[in-house]
Formats: C-alpha cells, structure tokens, sequence
C-alpha cells in the first residue's frame, strides 16, 4: 500500500443540485457561488479529511474564479475566489489543485457554434456539443492555461472531459472545416463529403492523432507556465484498454491517469500500464450512474497501489455544501480520508 494518499473532495461548483421545482442538476451560473466565503469553504473542505484544496480555474460552464483577460469572471467577490483560497491553502501548507474542462465551454458553445464538433449537439443530455480539438478553441484553452499557471502555480491540474465529440470513445468522426486539413494529413486522402464516407478505422486513426496534438499543446503550456505542476486527464474510460487510448500519449505521459470510477476493470488495467512514476487517481464518489463509483471500496483500491483519491458532490446554491442526496456515500467517503491518514 503506498505510503501517502492526495485526498481531494470538493463541493464542485461546476454544476447545481435543485430540488424544486422537481430534481435537477444544471450547470452552474456565474452568480450562484459568488459569495462563497473562501475561508469557509476552506475550513469544510479541512474538515472533511482534504489533505490539498480544489477549485476550478473556469467553470464548465465558461466563467472564471480569478481575474482573467480571457473570458468572463464570476461577479463581485467570485471574482477573487481562486486567488483567496490559493493563498489559504499555501498558508496552511496544502498543495493546490485547479481544473479546466477540454471539451466544452458552455458559453464558447453558444457564442462560437462554428467551433463545435457536428452532431456533437446530440449526444443525450449534453446538447451544448463538444468543442473541437482542431478549432481555435485549443488556442483559447492553452491561453487560458498559461495566463492561470502564471500567476497561480498550483501543485495539480485535472483536465476534464479529454474527449472527441462525446464521452464515448465510438465517436463517428464528422467532415468540418476544421476538419479537412488534418484529415488529408492523417488519413492521406480528402475529407469525403459525409461521415457514412470514413471508415472506423479512419475515424479511430485521425481522432488518437489529433487528441495527440492537443494533448502536446496543453502539455507545453502548462510545462512553460508552471514546470512542477502535475497534469492529469479525464476522459473517462467506459472499458479497459478502449483502442482510442491504448498507448496514447495522454496516457503514457500524463503525470496521473485518471478514473472516474472505482470498477475493478478499469482500475486494474490503469495499474497495469502505467509507467514509472505515474499516479492513479480514483474517483470515490461523484458519478450518477450506478455502479461506477463506490466509497467502501478505497481499501482495496489503495492494496492494489492507487494513491490518488478524488471525490465530489453538487450542492444548492448559495450553500456550496453537497445536497443531502449524497448522505451514507458522503459519510462513508470522509471516513475512508480520515483512515487514510
């Protein structure tokens, strides 16, 4: 069992938990953490057995919590969230964790369209799409990075949602303008005129490589910005050894692989190839579907060599604190951090 563990829970200010009119989880808006207190965000998260503190840069939904040049900011106090907890945890000697979203922004989704990858729109219960790795979204993202880095050297990064136009690896590669060029390069013929058109094998080919090429953007901004940081990416993995990310660079290079999930299958096969020095992140509890995450069971994943543990829960606005939904899994979570030592 390794000798220390990152534990990590936070109250993810990336979406809600409404009860009313009926149960619903939106993204969050701009306003809707705003006046979190960060000292008592601070001393929760403490409390609860964190050994680093969490908090996004921007939000899946699009807006930062420091200042930036490069996108919207929270309101009023929102607006210095970040930069006051960053202090409070280094003054209290706990490394700090940030997180950017790879493959959505909401607000970019709507005033940049262009820049989505097509039928993305229509993967169930993500209408917003997914941005293109290809468009200049990834020149705004790195921007973005090296501007945070800069001034907010952090300790860990997690990069969310690492995808191609859905969660699921099986994405149907779509013709785009931005697609077109690449697709010459990697494939070695023109961008037919429908998707029907490219093989999976092309389609598998031209998303591992241009995942690639993102991968290495955000690995140079980050290694220029903030050379000690340790980088992790969200995909998330549905199986084991999925063809898009068998010896991808994402995953031999990324400085922790991470799960979000407890499976065994998937936990066992990070394990098993990762290199030296890697970390494994496992997420405790946080995911809706059923059976992906299990609190109870970090003992053994901790036997089996996972060293990293990450866990989150939504909460109403403005009590940043999970919804009671959450309960016994919540319960059970703060006691295994508390056991871990």
């Amino acid at each position: 069992m390794p000798e220390k563990f990152l534990k990590i829970y936070t109250c993810d200010l990336n979406w809600t938990y409404f009860d009313q009119p009926f149960v619903h989880t939106p993204p969050s808006l701009p306003q809707d953490w705003a006046d979190v207190d960060p000292l008592e965000y601070f001393r929760w998260h403490r409390d609860f057995g964190n050994n680093a503190m969490f908090l996004h840069a921007y939000t899946l939904s699009g807006y930062a919590f420091y200042p930036t040049r490069l996108g919207p900011v929270a309101p009023g106090p929102g607006g210095d969230f970040l930069p006051r907890l960053y202090d409070l945890a280094h003054e209290h000697g706990l490394p700090f964790c940030s997180y950017f979203c790879v493959g959505a922004d909401l607000i970019t989704s709507i005033l940049r369209p262009t820049w989505l990858v097509p039928t993305s729109q229509e993967n169930p219960g993500f209408s917003h799409g997914f941005l293109a790795p290809e468009s200049p979204w990834t020149d705004l993202l790195c921007a973005r990075i090296s501007e945070f880095l800069t001034q907010y050297p952090c300790e860990y990064l997690l990069l969310d949602w690492f995808v191609y136009g859905s969660l699921h690896p099986d994405f149907a590669l779509q013709p785009a303008w931005f697609v077109k060029g690449p697709f010459e390069e990697i494939v070695g013929r023109q961008m037919p005129e429908t998707a029907a058109e490219i093989t999976p094998s092309e389609s598998l080919l031209y998303k591992r490589t241009v995942l690639a090429r993102q991968f290495r953007r955000i690995q140079a901004a980050v290694r220029q910005a903030s050379p000690h940081t340790q980088i992790g990416f969200n995909v998330p993995y549905w199986g084991a050894a999925e063809a898009l990310w068998v010896d991808h660079p994402m995953l031999l290079e990324s400085d922790f692989l991470v799960a979000e999930s407890t499976r065994a299958e998937i936990i066992d096969w990070l394990l098993s190839v990762r290199r030296p020095g890697q970390h494994i992140m496992t997420t405790l509890i946080g995911r809706t579907e059923k059976g992906e995450t299990d609190p109870s069971s970090w003992r053994r994943l901790a036997e089996k060599g996972c060293d990293y543990f990450f866990g989150y829960g939504w909460g109403t606005p403005p009590d940043f604190r999970p919804h009671p939904h959450y309960g016994e899994d919540l319960e059970i979570a703060r006691q295994a951090f508390k056991e871990m030592g």
